[in-house]
């Protein structure tokens, strides 16, 4: 069972990475994938107004479905690129944590000076993914805009 401080660091730590990525991911929301949800939602109002009131159905459904295929490809690109990393974050949380398993013996939870050891270490190594992964959000968001560039 991990100490209240070690549990507060890594709290703290967890906290850092999210506010970080919300960063990244909400300036290419707001800069990006909204102008294309935009760009996709006017497109289809075109397929309406040229189809009117006399257009065939078949086609003007289907022009309003290819308007929208550069919105969900956006949608699809970002949800692959967080999952990406988050599972990249968590594969290397882990290695942090069987890092501190192997520090571990039996007995050493009554050695509160040798717990305590094992939690910082722990904690040390969360603190450099952490770094790490903030270092990677960059890159992450130019591949997505340099993908998102060519939807258009």
């Amino acid at each position: 069972m991990a100490s209240a401080s070690a549990q507060s660091r890594a709290n703290a730590l967890n906290q850092k990475i999210e506010a970080q990525a919300g960063l990244v991911l909400e300036d290419i929301e707001r800069n990006y994938i909204r102008k294309i949800g935009r760009e996709s939602f006017a497109c289809a109002v075109k397929c309406y107004d040229k189809a009117g009131s006399s257009g065939p159905q078949e086609a003007l459904e289907q022009c309003a479905r290819n308007c929208q295929v550069p919105y969900q490809q956006s949608a699809a690109l970002m949800q692959n690129e967080v999952a990406q990393f988050q599972n990249r974050m968590n594969r290397n949380m882990q290695e942090c944590q069987e890092k501190a398993r192997d520090m571990m013996y039996p007995g050493i939870e009554n050695d509160a000076r040798k717990m305590t050891q094992v939690e910082d270490a722990l904690v040390k190594c969360m603190g450099q993914q952490v770094d790490e992964h903030i270092k990677l959000l960059k890159p992450m968001k130019e591949r997505i805009v340099s993908a998102l560039k060519s939807f258009k």
